[in-house]
């Protein structure tokens, strides 16, 4: 189920932690699609450049939705920094982030298991540091009556503080409406009783 809420960041992150002489500079900002996410990374490529790699991790939109990940190790041994990336930030519930960590290899070789740990945690200090707020997951409705139901209708919307996306008059009036998940049913109840059944809430697909 992706219909959730979620953290996002409001602000970037950046922390840098040294392992064995080996930079590891996490860069968290908020991405919401793969072309946020590479301009991202070429703005901290420009902000710190000729690193040995820039792995990076990102989950577009719900930590729960594993249809819109993805991860990079650049040039570091398979699975050793893209897939402990992604992890930290899906464990972390954070959506709609990506991390791009940044190596300067300091001449000493970690190991698979070495880069692991360090890959997570330069991700997971700057997940400390993350300023964020909460995405509230709305669904769209679309509410269709007369004019003859508005006053009706239009009282039990505004009581629920319900948010109108969208308002159309014409010979009647056409809402569309987005509400959470656990507000649809009572709802829906209210505007029927309301109504004697004639204005129900249709989900948009």
């Amino acid at each position: 189920m992706h219909d959730q809420d979620y953290d996002i960041p409001v602000s970037e992150a950046e922390v840098e932690i040294e392992i064995k002489g080996s930079r590891f500079i996490a860069c968290l900002a908020h991405t919401d699609n793969e072309v946020s996410a590479a301009e991202f990374l070429t703005e901290v490529q420009r902000r710190w450049p000729k690193a040995s790699h820039y792995c990076s991790a990102s989950v577009f939109s719900a930590p729960n939705n594993s249809q819109r990940l993805a991860s990079s190790d650049d040039g570091e041994p398979t699975g050793t920094a893209g897939r402990p990336m992604l992890m930290a930030l899906q464990s972390s519930g954070v959506g709609e982030v990506t991390a791009i960590v940044v190596r300067y290899f300091g001449g000493v070789k970690l190991g698979t298991g070495g880069l692991q740990r360090a890959y997570t945690e330069a991700t997971v200090t700057a997940l400390a540091e993350l300023e964020k707020e909460r995405r509230v997951f709305k669904q769209g409705f679309q509410l269709h009556f007369a004019y003859t139901d508005q006053g009706d209708v239009e009282p039990i919307l505004f009581e629920a503080g319900v948010e109108t996306a969208s308002s159309e008059y014409g010979e009647s009036v056409l809402l569309t409406v987005l509400l959470r998940p656990i507000e649809v049913e009572t709802l829906q109840k209210k505007l029927q009783a309301a109504t004697r059944g004639r204005v129900q809430l249709k989900p948009l697909n």
